[in-house]
């Protein structure tokens, strides 16, 4: 994988076509990517999707800057915006969905200070969960599932909007699937990344490649 500026940081092992690239100086480390809160981020390709989904990420914050996303997939602020980002400045997630300009959410407690936070976020249907550390932890059944469309904008730690903050942080892995949601079983079976300190589970099998993109 590349991990310099302008290259591509995809790691295509499920068939992807798809390249992540660094901008403004997001850095790979033996953790993960690297984001500075200030102006950096990863800019992916363009691709089609929508329907029932669910996201895996590994994330560190450092700090929480104000409404700061680990992920923003978008056409624009305020437009089909596919988004998990912490709560103003403070640690809550926020896990939210809109077609067009209307937005359905959930919001609930919280991603870890400077450690390791699992994540898996699913959306089905009218329901969308969140899930922390292999723990369901919050529940909205008044939902709706992303239109099914090409975004113009897919981007990790940075926001469709401009007066939100850039990650502060680092992202160790993201995965996506198109059609499935995810059950608690299932995300208590995915592998570990016991490489890191502080997560949680053990036996993840690939530590040497931390920096992994499934999409």
């Amino acid at each position: 994988m590349g991990c310099s500026d302008e290259s591509p940081t995809v790691d295509e092992t499920d068939g992807s076509s798809l390249k992540a690239t660094a901008k403004n100086g997001a850095t790979c480390s033996t953790e993960g990517m690297v984001f500075d809160g200030v102006n950096d981020w990863v800019d992916i390709d363009d691709w089609e999707w929508g329907g029932t989904t669910s996201i895996e990420v590994y994330v560190k914050y450092d700090s929480f800057n104000s409404y700061s996303p680990v992920f923003d997939f978008s056409n624009g602020a305020q437009s089909d915006n596919v988004r998990l980002a912490n709560s103003g400045t403070i640690s809550t997630i926020g896990w939210s969905v809109r077609q067009g300009l209307t937005n359905k959410y959930v919001s609930t407690s919280n991603f870890d200070s400077s450690t390791w936070t699992h994540v898996v976020v699913t959306v089905s249907g009218t329901t969308m969960k969140v899930y922390k550390n292999g723990a369901l932890i919050g529940t909205n059944t008044d939902a709706w599932e992303p239109v099914v469309l090409t975004r113009s904008q897919h981007w990790l730690g940075r926001s469709a909007w401009s007066s939100d903050g850039y990650l502060d942080g680092t992202i160790a892995k993201l995965k996506i699937w198109h059609n499935k949601e995810l059950s608690l079983e299932e995300i208590n079976a995915l592998p570990k990344m016991s490489c890191l300190p502080g997560t949680f589970g053990s036996g993840y099998p690939d530590c040497q490649r931390l920096s992994r993109w499934n999409l």
